[in-house]
């Protein structure tokens, strides 16, 4: 990548794609759950998800890069992903299984943030305006509030 602009591209691809693939996971966490409170977090958070995927796609065209809203082959969550298939299926403990489940979801949220991070760090250095910040912004603190919610759920759990 040469410019600041290829990797801004770049991280808002993988970002949308984590949020594309959490959403659909975010079901099947649910349904797994066999925690209450963790059930209802996985439900609102998919909510949640599908509208930070709408707040993403006119980043897209607000930046005017090359790439598109799609998908992105992302090699930590891929592993995410995999790691929580091998262990859910070694898993005889219904609270172990929410234990594992709510890891992957503290793993996905601390993905999440580090691009958007990134996302943020690119965009002060690019100039770029508060249409495409704002939304970033927002989508942080969300991303944030949901790790927070995720971790006094399992210390309780």
């Amino acid at each position: 990548m040469d410019r600041q602009r290829d990797l801004f591209a770049r991280t808002l691809q993988d970002l949308y794609h984590i949020e594309q693939e959490l959403e659909d996971l975010q079901s099947e966490l649910a349904e797994s759950a066999t925690d209450e409170d963790l059930e209802e977090y996985y439900m609102a958070h998919s909510e949640r998800t599908t509208e930070q995927i709408g707040r993403l796609e006119p980043i897209f065209d607000a930046v005017e890069i090359e790439v598109e809203p799609g998908v992105a082959d992302d090699a930590a969550l891929s592993g995410l992903r995999t790691e929580r298939e091998e262990l859910v299926q070694d898993t005889r403990d219904p609270v172990v299984g929410d234990l594992v489940d709510a890891e992957l979801g503290r793993a996905i949220e601390r993905l999440e943030i580090t691009k958007l991070e990134t996302l943020l760090e690119l965009a002060d250095r690019m100039e770029l305006p508060n249409e495409i910040v704002d939304p970033l912004e927002r989508t942080r603190a969300e991303a944030e509030n949901g790790l927070e919610e995720l971790e006094e759920l399992t210390a309780t759990a």
